[in-house]
């Protein structure tokens, strides 16, 4: 009788620390169809996010982003913040419906106190692929600070994916190639003795003012004109000024308020006329502008200024 008493006693403790040593924080969206309104989209023509609140936890944002590259990536947001240094999994599993528990490590990130987790493009695309598939993400980390003694495990669900998927991969359809690194200082040729630019000039131009009619934090528009196709100083500068009035009309026609353009006036002392450089009419720099952009710092949007590296996409077997 002693001895199945020590047994008992002994089965106990076995189970009080298996439970303390495996404990969990779940933050997981319920089963019920209601779990299906947790994914949303937005977006415009400079980016476009694909969004997963986790109950009790924060959200994660799937984020694609303009540029001659399109940049994506993912970021997590909790509530909480990061409270120490960790190491972050991501984890591919069927959902708890499925009697599979096969699990899949896709990769890690490190945590760092203080900063929102991120995954590069790689990750980002693994993620989306295993939702899509209908598995669901767990990304386990501890935290002693906000849980101690508990893995934190925040979880993604495949519930209303496929649907919000589907506008995320439309709305990067319909991104501007160029980014504001990209036509934030935009060289222009005019045609030979002429106010009129080139034909790859004036696409180029239209690509800008079609970004700056899109990014609301353009706050400055400085157009330098120059003209040394002439033969004579004073054409050179009449010249120079058509060519400043033209680009700035093309802003002006397509809704771009004037208070925020400046034309910087042709320097006459620069003058490299053809009298004292024969080639400079046929040089394409004797008949270039060039148009700087400047911002309101306050309007930038922070997320599209970072591009991420591409962490977190290391494979291997669970453990």
């Amino acid at each position: 009788m002693r001895k199945i008493k020590t047994l008992k006693i002994l089965a106990l403790g076995l189970l009080f620390v298996s439970s303390t040593v495996f404990s969990q924080i779940r933050y997981q969206a319920s089963m019920d169809p209601g779990a299906k309104k947790l994914w949303s989209n937005q977006g415009n023509k400079l980016s476009c996010s694909l969004i997963f609140d986790i109950p009790a936890y924060g959200y994660a944002n799937f984020m694609t982003y303009s540029g001659r590259i399109l940049h994506s990536a993912m970021m997590l947001y909790p509530k909480l913040g990061i409270g120490q240094s960790s190491v972050m999994r991501f984890i591919s599993t069927k959902p708890e419906w499925h009697s599979s528990s096969a699990e899949t490590l896709l990769g890690k990130i490190d945590l760092f106190t203080g900063f929102d987790p991120y995954v590069g493009p790689t990750l980002h695309w693994k993620l989306l692929a295993e939702l899509d598939h209908g598995n669901q993400i767990l990304m386990p980390y501890t935290d002693n600070k906000l849980a101690a003694g508990q893995n934190i495990i925040p979880s993604i669900s495949p519930l209303g994916f496929k649907e919000a998927y589907k506008k995320y991969l439309g709305c990067q359809e319909k991104l501007l190639r160029v980014n504001f690194s990209d036509i934030r200082l935009l060289p222009l040729v005019f045609k030979y003795q002429s106010d009129t630019l080139t034909a790859k000039s004036l696409a180029l131009l239209k690509e800008q003012i079609e970004y700056i009619n899109a990014d609301q934090s353009i706050s400055k528009i400085t157009i330098r004109a120059y003209a040394y196709d002439l033969e004579q100083n004073i054409d050179n500068t009449n010249m120079a000024k058509d060519r400043a009035e033209s680009i700035k009309n093309l802003y002006t026609e397509s809704g771009i308020d004037e208070k925020i353009i400046e034309i910087v006036p042709f320097n006459t002392l620069t003058l490299n006329t053809k009298e004292s450089n024969p080639i400079a009419n046929e040089s394409v720099t004797a008949r270039n502008a060039l148009i700087s952009l400047e911002r309101d710092i306050a309007k930038i949007n922070k997320d599209m200024e970072v591009i991420v590296p591409d962490v977190g996409a290391k494979t291997g077997d669970f453990n």
